[in-house]
């Protein structure tokens, strides 16, 4: 009878077609009910159910296919809190001891060791004011509270354990609030003990001030990702991710570039992993939410580094709280498969329609070794004459690779002089290429089609800004050169006297021209920053402090070069100045901003001696752009750009003259509609979203 019930129960969750993690959302009043939503489910759908065992109860983790929950509004007459774990497949309740409410407060760190029905099953609590450990296993009638110490060469004062997770076999690691690297152990005698590993600190990117770190362990190996946020008041942008493994023969924290094919899922309520090939899912991504912002769901790619965003629950019951993530353990019943899709995987349909959808992909050609004589074998004279007039430098790069005869016929670099009535008609290219590997692809707007080369100078190079075909890279900590993807030219730089830590980057002129100058900006607080110069030639980089007259955050976008100054944007609409005329350097704050209302997402752009800020609402359901006016030193409202067109990235911001009939009035982002190449922009016509190539509206951009 017992197991009836238990199926009966079982049957309250939602179906899926394959084993993957659920999102639930707690929502309606009081946490009334749940909101399930399932990642592989190529329509998003939400499942809305209601269990009575954790009605206006909280979740505070989530490991191993079960939920530990606390009881708020439940407390004996001592005040003491009620925990325990349930389990949303069978719908069983273990009850914990009760703990005393001030214990409970101190704690910052929760972890369940293995799933309870393992004999080995511990339920940990770690305090962060005093260092002490609150641990029971299943059947405890009272918890075991201990003290620990981190016990160092040298005393670290206010050091407590962070973060931890717990592998499969049971080991706990954790890390220290200063980046040290600790075993949790189990003692026969039923107590606890810290054992600090000779691990170095993560060197993680210094480049933002606000990040989130978490561990995961995946396959017995243990990773640490950070996510770094971009400025003090954004906590929803994203700037950077990184990724470190436990190198546990060198005693190393190494950063890497690939999770082996399998996924993530970050959450303050516990991360996990699973394997993209059972789940028929793309590998390679993390999956997270931000407190922030409750009703969204972020994906970042870690070879491409891409980062998307979705709704997966647009109607939630309101209030809604912070959503929560579900993996069934291996010992529950999974999934239910439904009729008809064994053998078929939704997603991996729709990523082979994404490359059936992406057009213009080069490929080298194989000759047969007894073909004919035919076009391959032209004269080598009228091969140049053709090849030099080809009106892009793409054009050139992909008759190289027509066949062998001609790439060896062919010279690999060419000093390219731009057709000037093509380029009157062309539209910047959006340039992006994998973490791991020297592939780069181009991808053309206007004819939707990406153009892939191989290039190992950019392996393991960032992309900071580009102007003109010209690109300014960082590689490591203090490596920056110059690269021009076309000719395939490298200007070297001195390396920076401080690790990379810009928050815009810009140059002016062309690095061709000795008066060029690199320049970039961090922002330190908000009464100072710190600006980073170097004219090309010199071979070490001025670095100086510049204090603001007022309190300013600086924006995460480049600077602009007009009249020998560089202007960068402040996220309350100052603009900062940098002259460097004379081989002086002074630093201005033009003051008299207009009220901003968001500081999510904003961008700074020239245009004919004009500049322009753009500023985008939470989840896009505005767009406001601003000219600047240097007679009156403010911001002037532009309700329409006329005849031109704004293409704004976190790299590049870029004003052109648009010659194409209904390109005009738009601002372009790198934004992708629905996983293909099909890209986004906002109209100030209609004032809303929409896609380049399909009948994409809407009036936010989610």
């Amino acid at each position: 009878m017992a197991n009836k019930v238990a199926n009966k129960k079982s049957n309250l969750l939602p179906p899926t077609p394959e084993p993957a993690p659920w999102i639930i959302f707690p929502c309606g009043k009081g946490r009334k009910s749940h909101t399930f939503t399932n990642i592989l489910d190529p329509q998003k759908k939400g499942y809305v159910r209601s269990f009575l065992e954790i009605r206006r109860k909280r979740c505070l983790l989530s490991m191993h296919g079960w939920l530990l929950m606390i009881d708020d509004l439940k407390k004996d007459q001592f005040g003491k809190e009620q925990y325990f774990l349930w389990n949303p497949d069978t719908r069983e309740v273990i009850n914990l001891p009760l703990m005393d409410s001030k214990d409970a407060s101190d704690c910052c760190l929760y972890i369940l060791s293995c799933v309870p029905t393992n004999p080995d099953c511990m339920i940990l609590f770690v305090g962060e004011k005093e260092n002490f450990f609150l641990f029971c296993t299943p059947g405890d009638e009272k918890w075991t509270r201990q003290s620990y110490k981190l016990v160092r060469d040298k005393d670290v004062s206010n050091e407590y354990i962070r973060m931890g997770v717990a592998c499969t076999s049971g080991t706990i690691y954790a890390l220290t609030s200063q980046g040290a690297t600790a075993v949790i152990e189990r003692n026969h005698c039923g107590t606890l003990s810290v054992r600090l590993l000779a691990f170095e600190k993560p060197q993680t990117y210094p480049g933002t001030m606000i990040y989130r770190p978490y561990m995961v362990e995946s396959c017995e190996e243990i990773y640490y990702v950070v996510i770094h946020h971009l400025g003090i008041n954004n906590l929803k942008a994203i700037g950077h991710v990184e990724i470190f493994k436990m190198d546990f023969a060198k005693e190393v924290w190494v950063k890497v570039e690939s999770l082996d094919g399998r996924n993530f899922i970050l959450s303050d309520k516990g991360c996990m992993s699973f394997s993209a090939t059972k789940s028929g899912t793309e590998g390679n991504i993390i999956y997270f939410t931000l407190y922030e912002d409750n009703g969204c769901l972020y994906a970042f790619g870690v070879e491409d580094g891409s980062l998307s965003v979705y709704l997966p629950c647009p109607n939630l019951k309101t209030p809604f709280f912070s959503p929560f993530w579900l993996m069934l353990s291996d010992s529950n019943r999974l999934v239910q498969v439904l009729k008809g899709k064994a053998n078929t995987n939704p997603l991996a349909e729709s990523q082979g329609k994404k490359i059936n959808d992406t057009l213009g992909i080069v490929k080298e050609n194989v000759e047969k070794p007894n073909s004919p004589n035919n076009w391959i074998d032209l004269p080598l004279d009228i091969l140049l004459s053709i090849t030099m007039k080809l009106p892009l430098p793409v054009d050139y790069i992909n008759s190289r690779l027509v066949c062998k005869t001609w790439a060896s016929s062919l010279p690999p670099t060419i000093r390219w002089t731009v057709n000037p009535i093509c380029s009157a008609t062309q539209c910047p290219w959006l340039i992006f290429s994998n973490r791991g590997s020297s592939t780069c692809s181009f991808v053309d707007l206007k004819s939707n089609a990406t153009h892939s080369f191989d290039m190992p100078e950019l392996l393991g190079a960032q992309i900071c800004f580009s102007s003109d075909g010209w690109l300014l890279m960082s590689k490591g900590d203090r490596s920056m050169f110059f690269f021009n993807p076309f000719t395939k030219v490298t200007i070297e730089l001195p390396d920076l006297p401080r690790n990379f830590a810009f928050s815009g980057l810009s140059f002016s002129p062309l690095p061709t021209s000795a008066q060029c100058v690199v320049f970039g900006i961090i922002p330190m607080t908000y009464n100072f920053a710190d600006v980073c110069y170097l004219r090309l030639g010199e071979k070490t980089w001025t670095w100086i402090q510049c204090d603001h007259e007022i309190r300013i955050t600086l924006s995460y976008t480049n600077p602009v070069f007009y009249d020998g100054a560089f202007y960068c944007l402040s996220q309350e609409r100052h603009i900062g100045v940098f002259d460097i005329k004379d081989g002086k350097s002074d630093w201005t704050i033009l003051c008299a901003p207009q009220p901003y209302k968001s500081m999510n997402e904003n961008y700074l752009v020239g245009c004919d001696g004009e500049l322009f800020s753009v500023y985008i609402g939470p989840k896009g359901k505005w767009v406001d752009v601003h000219k600047w006016d240097y007679l009156k030193s403010k911001w002037m409202a532009v309700n329409s750009l006329k005849d031109k067109m704004l293409f704004v990235s976190r790299s590049t911001c870029v004003s052109l003259k648009a010659t194409t009939e209904g390109m005009q009035n738009k601002i372009y982002f790198p934004i992708t509609f629905r996983d293909k190449n099909d890209y986004v922009y906002y109209s100030l016509d209609s004032r809303s979203w929409h896609s380049s190539f399909g009948d994409y509206h809407s009036e936010n951009n989610y």
